[in-house]
C-alpha cells in the first residue's frame, strides 16, 4: 500500500511539474514591451482570454501585427520547451474585433501557416494568420485594431494586437 501511494504521489509530482515548465509565447505579445521572456506567458482561459493584461492600457502603447487587405498577419511563437508542453501548434485563434478584450462573441481566425505540434527543440516559428472575411476590427483610438487570443496544443498563449491597413 506504501509503494502505491508513493507512485501515485511521484506520478503526479511529475505531472504538475511538466505541466508548469510548457510555455510558448506569440508575438507582438500585449501587455510585454521589449523580448517576450518565459515569465511573460500565459494560460488564456474562456473567462480571461487575455488573462491579467490591462487592455485599455495597452492596446495604443505597444507593437501591433499588421493585416493585409486580405485580413493576413504574421506572428511569431517562441517555444521555451520540447515536445508538445512547448508546442508551436495554434489550437485556437479567437478575435475580438472591438478590441476590448470581449471575446463572448469572437469569431475564429484561420491558421494558414501553423507551428508544429511538438518541436524538438526550442526556438521560434512564424506563423500566418487569417481574419474573418468581413471582420471590421474598431478598437484602439484609431477604431481599427483587434485582439487576437492564442491558445497552444499546450494550452499556453497569450493576446495579440492586429491593425488592420487602410
Amino acid at each position: 500500500m506504501f509503494s502505491k501511494s508513493l507512485i501515485s504521489s511521484v506520478a503526479l509530482c511529475l505531472g504538475l511539474a511538466l505541466q508548469a515548465s510548457a510555455h510558448a509565447i506569440i508575438t507582438p505579445t500585449l501587455g510585454v514591451s521589449g523580448t517576450a521572456v518565459r515569465a511573460d506567458v500565459q494560460c488564456p482561459s474562456a473567462a480571461s482570454e487575455c488573462r491579467t493584461i490591462n487592455i485599455p492600457q495597452n492596446i495604443d502603447s505597444l507593437q501591433a501585427a499588421i493585416a493585409n487587405q486580405a485580413g493576413i498577419f504574421n506572428v511569431t511563437i517562441t517555444n521555451f520547451n520540447g515536445g508538445v508542453n512547448g508546442s508551436c501548434q495554434i489550437a485556437s485563434a479567437l478575435v475580438d474585433p472591438t478590441g476590448t478584450g470581449n471575446f463572448a462573441s469572437a469569431q475564429s481566425a484561420t491558421m494558414i501557416l501553423n507551428g508544429d505540434l511538438a518541436p524538438t527543440v526550442v526556438g521560434y516559428q512564424p506563423l500566418t494568420v487569417q481574419l474573418p472575411a468581413g471582420l471590421e476590427c474598431a478598437g484602439g483610438a484609431s477604431a481599427d485594431k483587434c485582439l487576437v487570443s492564442f491558445t497552444t496544443a499546450g494550452s499556453f498563449g497569450n493576446c495579440v494586437v492586429v491593425q488592420q491597413s487602410a
